[in-house]
């Protein structure tokens, strides 16, 4: 039994590509494909950059989409999966994979769903934050004595055991970090994440709301293989069910933890990593029996 997993924002860099752009006339054509829904030449985005475009997340999401999905369709589609899934941006990437959604409305999604979240927070008046090394009820209950005090931080998502993503403005983000200085916390650490607008938080209400009204007007198939939304962490078929997850997916938790812990608790032998980086089988190494579980970058 096999997942094949993907990436979400921050696996871009300009080149990531040409390994397969060179020499593959089909894995062009589906970057050059993009130029039908996008306002921008995403080929030439990610093969000669600006970097700094690359980076702000209107134009890093469907470049992730087109990249991830361009893998697993050069060096996965023989494969035979039992589930799939994707972290935040990457559920995009799962959904094309199992011909849930179809390739041009997801790069139009992401790119519109990248825009909405750019507009729905000024740039740098908020941020992400890593936690490294604080159980996970500790995390929570730090998480109600910030918002206690009048701060709002959000528990954007759960990658692991010990690795705990926060997001909220630049004062919740200092008040959750002298929190931790000032507590008795051994070997926690905080590390701010480069991100052009924070992600799975209560920032982007008016984001989701208005992503919601155009995932409406997008046709939605039976996946081919079940799809394990962030938001449920268990896998599903159910098209209304995978349409409601993906837009309470913009302001919810991200439940990464429980969707690994969930292939190693079901069988799961292999699990692929279809995305540029190792980002996902990083991951994944951090849980505990995933030794059982052989780990793929495809």
């Amino acid at each position: 039994m096999k997942a094949l997993l993907f990436p979400g924002q921050g696996v871009q860099k300009v080149g990531m590509m040409d390994f397969l752009l060179e020499s593959d006339l089909e894995i062009k054509s589906l970057f050059t494909q993009t130029s039908n829904v996008l306002d921008f030449d995403l080929f030439e985005l990610v093969k000669t950059g600006p970097e700094q475009k690359l980076n702000l997340t209107e134009y890093a999401q469907p470049a992730i989409l087109a990249t991830s999905v361009a893998i697993a369709r050069k060096k996965a589609s023989d494969l035979d999966f039992t589930y799939t899934a994707g972290l935040s941006l990457g559920e995009y990437s799962a959904l094309v994979f199992a011909g849930c959604i179809d390739f041009n409305d997801a790069i139009k999604l992401v790119n519109f769903r990248g825009k909405l979240m750019q507009n729905a927070v000024p740039e740098g008046t908020a941020g992400m934050l890593v936690v490294l090394n604080m159980p996970l009820s500790e995390v929570k209950e730090m998480i109600i004595s910030i918002n206690d005090t009048g701060e709002v931080i959000d528990f954007s998502t759960d990658n692991a055991e010990g690795v705990s993503v926060l997001a909220g403005t630049n004062s919740a983000i200092k008040a959750t970090i002298k929190h931790i200085e000032n507590g008795d916390y051994k070997r926690v650490k905080t590390q701010l994440i480069q991100m052009s607008v924070p992600s799975h938080c209560s920032l982007l209400e008016s984001a989701q709301t208005e992503l919601g009204k155009l995932l409406n007007e997008v046709v939605f198939n039976s996946p081919r293989i079940p799809l394990i939304p962030n938001v449920l962490a268990r896998p599903t078929t159910d098209t209304n069910e995978i349409k409601e997850a993906l837009i309470k997916q913009l302001c919810s938790t991200v439940r990464w933890r429980e969707t690994l812990e969930y292939l190693i608790k079901n069988n799961i032998k292999e699990i692929y990593d279809s995305g540029p980086e190792k980002t996902i089988i990083n991951m994944a190494r951090k849980l505990k029996d995933i030794e059982k579980i052989s780990l793929t970058e495809i």
